[in-house]
């Protein structure tokens, strides 16, 4: 009797134990298939999110994944997860993932090269690409008072005030349009307004401007599209290099005050810094 008893307690403690490890087996493959669900559902938000329906109440119902489980599947799962090691459900790479994350983006290497290789070139006509910096202030200037203007020929900064008299002016009735004229002198006193906070002199700069012109030039042609001179003359850093090494000591201050204000104006229209 004792030892029946005795072997009847034995056979409970291994069928106890046997049902100790199932259900160490059932929390792991519920904790796997939750880990499953989450990661889809994470994955899946942008694009279930906009999928809804109209429950009777009225309130949005967002489309969940199905949370139900295949009872023969389940079964199968749970069978292989006893005779595999445990493994992470996770589809990342870790070692992938950081060695993706420590490299950097393949542009920046290219903008970085490109930049560099720009800043290395030397100036064919450092004089006439000065001259060309003084040309395009000009010509900001007067394509932001005359916007309606095609052609500026005959236009220059010094002769803006009496430009506006004339264009404001019928050429055959003489009558004049105040509105017109009333809208060009306050673009132009305003634009003054603006430079002249960067030291901008309207009694100095622009003759000072016609006088760089006149002795350095301007640039024969126009650079190739997305050439490497193109961006060059595109970048301030560049310029403004070109003109310290170029332009006389006694110029370089009010030189470099030019290609301020050329700067200034770009940033504000959005337009690169040289316009052809």
């Amino acid at each position: 009797m004792d030892m029946d008893t005795e072997g009847g307690g034995a056979s409970l403690r291994l069928e106890n134990e046997k049902l100790r490890h199932e259900n160490d087996d059932l929390k792991l493959m519920l904790g796997l298939m939750k880990e499953n669900f989450d990661l889809k559902s994470k994955l899946q938000t942008s694009t279930l999110t906009s999928d809804t329906v109209r429950e009777s109440t009225g309130r949005n119902t967002t489309i969940q994944w199905q949370d139900t489980v295949d009872e023969d599947r389940f079964k199968h799962e749970l069978h292989q997860s006893s005779k595999h090691p445990h493994r992470t459900s996770s589809p990342i790479n870790l070692e992938s993932y950081t060695k993706r994350c420590m490299c950097t983006d393949p542009r920046e290497h290219e903008e970085t090269a490109s930049y560099s290789y720009v800043m290395s070139q030397k100036v064919k006509d450092p004089e006439r690409l000065v001259g060309e910096i003084a040309f395009q202030l000009d010509r900001r200037i007067l394509s932001y008072v005359f916007q309606s203007q095609t052609r500026l020929y005959g236009f220059t900064v010094l002769n803006i005030p009496d430009k506006i008299i004339q264009v404001s002016t019928h050429p055959l009735t003489g009558k004049v349009d105040e509105g017109y004229r009333l809208q060009l002198s306050q673009r132009h006193s305003e634009l003054m307004a603006r430079l002249n906070h960067l030291g901008y002199s309207m009694t100095l700069h622009p003759p000072f401007t016609e006088f760089i012109i006149n002795t350095y030039g301007i640039l024969r042609q126009r650079p190739d599209s997305y050439s490497t001179q193109e961006l060059g003359y595109n970048s301030p850093d560049f310029l403004r290099r070109v003109v310290i090494n170029a332009a006389p000591s006694k110029l370089l201050k009010d030189l470099l005050l030019l290609f301020s204000c050329l700067s200034f104006m770009a940033r504000q229209d959005g337009k690169p810094l040289f316009l052809w």
